[in-house]
């Protein structure tokens, strides 16, 4: 290979056409050796490999050769897809696949446990990656499992989602980040001792969510940036909390980003120092953010990370490095 960049999804070198795979416990792409039709060897490690059997839909994952999976670690959680004979509906879900693999990849890196959701893992993870034609279902979270509309692939859809719900910002890997952290408050928060301190800097998490949402989206209140990293944050403290834990793994991604490209002299990965972190992501937002503004763009990230929003943006920080690694939870009550 001839060591040129390479994107995060690259099964392939752009430059020297050299075969790439991802391995997932190394948490980055590889050059590969073919060994034969199917199978390649990694330079430096024993052992045979293949590629996912979502291949042919851009999934760059590898697993070792010979065992019982075809699938890779990130497209074993996928539960549901759509049909093969939807050519549309099968472009969008390997659109939505590819930000669900920067999710794994990011929880992974961050020591996170991700279980598949099963009757032995009561609280692992699994996704739907679906659509929701006038079902009465939506994109959201419950008990183990994210449900994604694959309507939100489609940009001209998520842009009018978007201006009629008066939303700065709206992506996929949004999406898919705001409904893990809803799980992970579940194995970050409620299943630890910090119970009492996310409610004094969150707020009452036992209000009446479904009551709390309907007066939100009938009534929203004035956003205060300064309070909630979003306006919808402001609907409940478990939204919030989901927000808020969403947008810091987009500081985290963009600042690692920013620093495997040379654009920031320290590499955030793996940093528990949060005051640190967030100086730099205050660096290169603004850089990212004036960068657009001098091509006539609107800003890549229209959000303050100030205030109150940064001790919230603190705390996740701190149960995130606290439980790193960690993979037996407890109950508090």
């Amino acid at each position: 290979m001839c060591r040129g960049e390479l994107a995060f999804d690259a099964s392939a070198c752009p430059a020297c056409g050299a075969a790439i795979g991802y391995l997932p416990a190394e948490l980055g792409v590889r050059n590969l050796a073919g060994l034969d039709a199917i199978t390649y060897g990694v330079p430096g490690r024993p052992g045979r490999w293949w590629r996912c059997l979502n291949s042919p839909y851009g999934c760059n994952w590898m697993l070792p050769a010979g065992g019982a999976d075809v699938w890779c670690r990130s497209c074993r959680l996928t539960r549901g897809r759509p049909d093969d004979a939807r050519s549309d509906a099968v472009a969008a879900w390997a659109s939505a696949e590819a930000s669900k693999r920067r999710l794994i990849h990011q929880l992974d890196s961050l020591g996170l446990a991700v279980d598949a959701l099963s009757p032995e893992q009561s609280d692992g993870l699994v996704f739907d990656l679906v659509h929701l034609d006038d079902g009465g279902a939506t994109t959201g979270y419950d008990r183990g499992t994210v449900t994604l509309d694959l309507a939100e692939a489609d940009e001209r859809h998520r842009e009018v989602l978007r201006w009629q719900l008066g939303e700065s910002f709206r992506t996929v890997i949004g999406h898919l980040r705001h409904e893990a952290g809803h799980h992970y408050f579940h194995r970050l928060v409620s299943q630890s001792d910090a119970r009492a301190r996310f409610r004094s800097v969150f707020g009452d998490d036992t209000i009446d969510y479904r009551d709390a949402l309907a007066r939100h989206y009938a009534s929203p209140a004035a956003w205060d940036p300064t309070l909630h990293i979003t306006a919808y944050a402001s609907a409940h403290p478990l939204e919030d909390w989901a927000e808020t834990f969403a947008h810091y793994l987009h500081m985290r991604d963009a600042t690692e980003s920013a620093a495997a490209y040379g654009l920031d002299a320290t590499d955030s990965h793996g940093v528990d120092d949060f005051t640190s972190l967030i100086a730099r992501w205050h660096r290169v937002i603004a850089a990212v953010n004036a960068v657009a503004e001098s091509l006539g763009a609107a800003d890549v990230y229209p959000f303050a990370a100030t205030g109150t929003v940064a001790d919230k943006l603190g705390f996740v920080h701190e149960q995130v490095v606290k439980n790193s690694q960690r993979r037996d939870f407890y109950a508090t009550d």
